[in-house]
């Protein structure tokens, strides 16, 4: 039937979505784990960074159109986007292989997407006689644009990890089979940096992105920096020229 995992790697969690034979595509139960898990990783004060991953060689293939049940289904994956983009939290998609329909409504949701040279990417709702959720729609628009988003959406067509990153839907690609470890370095180093400045920046540019940046939210990051610890630890570190050691969790 499938399952979505939560498993811990130091102040790294790994969601790993887990349906291998089937290129992992996500059964109702599969969609309803994943904003479950999200408030686990949301949390837990341990957890810095969260990384996204499918189990074998795919990422996700969406949902089981099999098992689809209309309207019922239709808010699942819309519930499970907005629990992966409304983390506080840096979360990283690592993909390989398949990565279509929900499976890409899933990596838009994180900040950073790492793929393996072999991955392929589509958005094929006019296959299926459904509209792309506006949510992830908007995300196509921020990262790629509208006219590569029309593209996609009108043309219901596949894409190589090449296409994908020259648009703006990527951020890397690495060797086929690497997308993980990548992933997980750069989770490591992120885990190094004052979590305080990673948690300002990705809520003061989701909101700028969104145009809906409240100002006394970017000065109250602001002052909270200035008077915090990690400045002044930043500060000491730099002088001493060593490794930092950032202790404000926000």
């Amino acid at each position: 039937m499938g399952e979505v995992q939560l498993t811990r790697d130091g102040a790294v969690a790994v969601i790993t979505i887990a349906r291998p034979e089937k290129h992992n595509s996500m059964t109702d139960a599969m969609w309803d784990a994943v904003p479950r898990l999200m408030a686990e990783v949301d949390a837990d004060d341990g957890v810095l960074v969260t990384i996204i991953r499918g189990e074998g060689d795919s990422f996700c293939a969406g949902s089981d159109i099999a098992g689809l049940d209309g309207q019922a289904h239709a808010e699942r994956p819309i519930t499970a986007e907005q629990a992966i983009a409304n983390s506080p939290k840096p979360v990283i998609a690592a993909i390989e292989g398949h990565c279509h329909g929900g499976g890409c409504e899933l990596a838009l949701a994180a900040d950073l997407r790492i793929a393996g040279e072999g991955s392929s990417f589509s958005v094929p709702p006019a296959r299926l006689g459904i509209v792309y959720p506006v949510s992830a729609t908007q995300r196509m628009i921020d990262l790629m644009g509208p006219s590569v988003t029309k593209e996609l959406l009108f043309t219901a067509r596949r894409i190589d990890a090449a296409r994908a990153l020259a648009v703006g839907l990527l951020n890397e690609v690495v060797p086929t089979g690497e997308a993980f470890v990548r992933a997980r370095e750069l989770a490591a180093s992120m885990t190094a940096l004052s979590q305080l400045t990673l948690r300002a920046s990705k809520e003061i540019v989701d909101g700028l992105v969104a145009r809906d940046l409240p100002a006394e939210t970017a000065i109250g990051w602001v002052l909270r920096a200035a008077d915090g610890p990690d400045l002044q630890e930043g500060m000491r570190a730099f002088r001493e020229r060593r490794p930092p050691a950032f202790t404000d969790r926000p």
